[in-house]
C-alpha cells in the first residue's frame, strides 16, 4: 500500500523514516498531486522549529513550481 492509499483508507497514518527521507517535503506533494486540496481543503504539516518550517514551505513551493500555493505560520 502506498502512502496516499494509506491516508485515504485510514483515519490516522504514522510515517516513520530516517531524517532527510522526504517525510516533510514529499508527502504534502503526493497529497497535493492526488487532489487533496480540491474543494478548498488544506494540507497541514507541523514542524517544531521556525527555520525548518520556513525552509520546508519554500522548498515545497519550488518543487511544485508554484510558491503561491504553499505558506507557513509561526
Amino acid at each position: 500500500m502506498n502512502i496516499v492509499e494509506a491516508i485515504s483508507e485510514n483515519a490516522v497514518v504514522i510515517v516513520s523514516s530516517e531524517t532527510g527521507s522526504g517525510k516533510t517535503t514529499q508527502i504534502p506533494q503526493f497529497l497535493y498531486e492526488s487532489g487533496y486540496t480540491s474543494k478548498g481543503h488544506l494540507i497541514g504539516i507541523t514542524e517544531p522549529r521556525r527555520v525548518a518550517a520556513i525552509s520546508m514551505s519554500q522548498r515545497v513551493g519550488v518543487e511544485l513550481n508554484d510558491p503561491s500555493i504553499v505558506s507557513y505560520q509561526v
